[in-house]
């Protein structure tokens, strides 16, 4: 049954005539005059930072924090193209996904997957609206979270249940999913994506890769609080492992800390330097967490870890891209959507013939 909320259960015919999905992630500025507002829609979010005594200034601090970043962070997202690709690269993931469900129910099911972000466009409230306004009532929020932390798709659910309770809660029947570490195909994706990566170096070093998985970080005090995140995390990299037959070494590090606070540790940066040090000269990185690209894969590994990386001694450096449009991720979120769905259906089913 949905966190979100209580099944609502309808009969069998009512439930497979229709079904809208929203993939769900907190997006990326469009543009360089984006990255600004961008900053200043994530620091309002109560979920991902905590502002503590100064919690009643959070409307002008978010905007003092966000005018103070955003030249350095306008910098950076210059040396990926000038914008975040993730918008796109959504589109895309939820483009396949749709084809994927549509083969699987047929022309009876009418089936429609939208975008929605938690601080840039398009926004959760558009994904929702473009929905209500062609009719899907039946809608599956889908995470491009396989990891559950409430500073992500705890987040995301928080901005749906918010906008739903606006419109009376009547609008739409809610299924969801809260994470999928150890979905079998994404394990897969994240397999095919490491052996595609080898390929990459020298064929006689292929076999002396290390493997260093890199998670978004987060407070030491949300995992004592009960976040199961970074399990989760040790969990899908664990598996992974598991599943593989080459014995490579690997590790777990963990990046993009902000601010004073105690953050799970290793660092991604600190980590690759002890490696180098120990005599690693061949590593690939891994952005475990993270299933399509964006500024914290293009950017903050694929160039500025690179750079430490490559002056601390390791000679041969590669980051695996993101999952992105991998048939094999976009399986894994299909498998998800469909097996909840036909729960539902087989409840309602029950239902409807046990009250005839």
């Amino acid at each position: 049954m949905s966190l979100l909320a209580s099944c609502f259960l309808l009969p069998a015919s009512c439930m497979l005539n229709h079904l809208g999905v929203i993939l769900l992630n907190m997006g990326g500025p469009t543009s360089l005059d984006a990255v600004r507002p961008f900053l200043e829609n994530l620091f309002l979010d109560r979920e991902i930072i905590s502002f503590g005594p100064m919690e009643f200034a959070r409307k002008p601090l978010a905007r003092f924090i966000a005018k103070k970043r955003a030249e350095i962070v306008k910098k950076n997202y210059a040396m990926i193209g000038g914008k975040s690709p993730i918008a796109e690269l959504s589109i895309a993931q939820g483009e396949a996904l749709q084809q994927a469900l549509a083969a699987h129910y047929g022309e009876g099911v009418r089936v429609r997957v939208e975008v929605g972000f938690s601080y840039w466009q398009p926004f959760i409230a558009e994904a929702m609206a473009k929905l209500r306004d062609n009719g899907f009532t039946n809608v599956f929020l889908m995470p491009l979270y396989p990891h559950y932390s409430k500073t992500t798709t705890g987040s995301c659910f928080k901005t749906w249940r918010d906008l739903h309770r606006a419109m009376g809660n009547r609008t739409f029947k809610v299924q969801s999913v809260k994470a999928y570490p150890l979905e079998d195909d994404f394990i897969d994706a994240i397999n095919e994506r490491i052996d595609e990566g080898l390929q990459l170096f020298p064929e006689d070093h292929r076999a002396q890769v290390t493997l260093q998985f890199s998670a978004h970080g987060t407070p030491v005090s949300l995992v004592e609080q009960g976040d199961p995140y970074s399990h989760q995390i040790r969990a899908t990299m664990e598996e992974v492992m598991r599943r593989r037959s080459d014995a490579l070494p690997y590790c777990l590090s963990f990046q993009s800390k902000v601010g004073p606070a105690k953050w799970l540790t290793p660092g991604t940066v600190e980590k690759t330097k002890e490696l180098a040090a120990s005599g690693v000269r061949d590593l690939m990185v891994i952005p475990i967490a993270f299933v399509t690209d964006h500024i914290e894969t293009l950017h903050e590994l694929g160039i500025d870890l690179r750079e430490d990386a490559m002056h601390a001694g390791i000679e041969h450096f590669h980051v695996m891209p993101a999952l992105n449009s991998s048939p094999k991720y976009i399986a894994a979120m299909a498998g998800q959507i469909i097996r909840r769905m036909d729960r539902v259906t087989a409840r309602a089913d029950a239902r409807e013939h046990f009250g005839s």
